[in-house]
């Protein structure tokens, strides 16, 4: 049973999926007004949220990349969490997404750095990629932190560059995260899952109404032509699709996904892939929620979802000096 302050989010939510909706553009038609209005819109409403008490940020360039820096009393210096937004590569920043990492720095103890990475459609696909390599690697070889120090984390979109910035590494033999979390990750930005039907639009407060909008008005599948061009949108390159992905040898991952979700068969699918490759990894489907719901933090459901991840990370992230 959804906690009251649930029930009360998700009334505000079911409400916030029609505004979304209106801002949702052809790809091929950009309309950049749209845009810039849907990220000032993205920012206000996570902005708006509370912070936790004591929180402190700092903003720094990583690679380069303009990254904040956010901890909370609690937090170790020397556990790192790089966490990427979530905005399907369109909208999200630092300054939308601070109040909710303050609490998730709390629950989990880390100090997350959270960089501003390349948006489309100013920059397309692999630009995301890049940036979540090259933010990783600064981490290293500017801020002097081991790889065993450092775990990736994201929501949605976020989730997605967690997962593909670790394939890419494995492949070129570089160091790896030593564990990774992901809300609700974007692994099929295809949409070739069976969750991408009518009967969960009707379920997800938030992205239900964006994809009846693009299946009706523009016969659009999915959402990878928004960030990729139609000449490298392809379902089986695992650096856009990372259900495609080869994960032996990886790290732990941890994947929490809302049960009221068009994106639940990515988190699904991800998790036999896991299976097939022999990742020790924790899984958590929360009943009746919805789309990066830990958005609203101080919901009993959202600290429970970050003392979970807390618990993952403390269990395989250790102190490396």
């Amino acid at each position: 049973m959804l906690s009251k302050e649930a029930v009360k989010a998700r009334n505000k939510y079911s409400k916030l999926g029609s505004v979304i909706s209106w801002f949702v553009f052809h790809p091929r038609k950009v309309k950049m007004w749209k845009v810039k209005l849907q990220r000032l819109n993205f920012n206000l409403i996570g902005k708006l949220n509370s912070k936790s008490d004591g929180a402190k940020k700092e903003e720094l360039l990583l690679g380069g990349i303009r990254t904040w820096k956010i901890t909370t009393p609690n937090s170790n210096p020397e556990k790192i969490l790089l966490y990427y937004h979530g905005g399907a590569y369109q909208v999200g920043s630092p300054e939308g997404y601070y109040p909710m990492l303050t609490h998730l720095a709390r629950e989990t103890g880390f100090t997350i750095y959270i960089p501003d990475y390349r948006l489309a459609p100013e920059h397309y696909y692999p630009a995301q990629l890049e940036d979540g390599v090259k933010t990783f690697e600064a981490l290293i070889n500017e801020q002097g932190y081991s790889p065993k120090q450092i775990a990736f984390g994201g929501d949605s979109a976020g989730g997605n560059m967690s997962l593909v910035t670790l394939l890419k590494l494995k492949e070129d033999g570089k160091n790896l995260p030593n564990a990774v979390i992901c809300i609700s990750p974007w692994a099929d930005p295809a949409a070739t899952g069976e969750s991408y039907n009518e009967e969960m639009c009707s379920k997800d407060l938030l992205l239900g109404p964006v994809f009846t909008k693009m299946w009706n008005e523009y016969g659009i599948d999915g959402f990878g032509g928004y960030f990729v061009h139609d000449d490298d949108l392809d379902a089986d390159n695992p650096y856009i699709c990372p259900i495609k992905g080869d994960y032996t040898n990886s790290p732990p991952i941890m994947v929490q996904v809302g049960g009221h979700e068009l994106l639940i068969s990515d988190s699904r699918t991800l998790k036999n892939v896991f299976d097939r490759d022999g990742v020790t990894y924790e899984y958590k489907e929360w009943d009746e929620l919805w789309h990066v719901f830990q958005l609203e933090a101080e919901m009993p459901e959202s600290v429970e979802s970050f003392k979970m991840f807390g618990s993952f990370l403390n269990k395989h992230i250790k102190v490396s000096v």
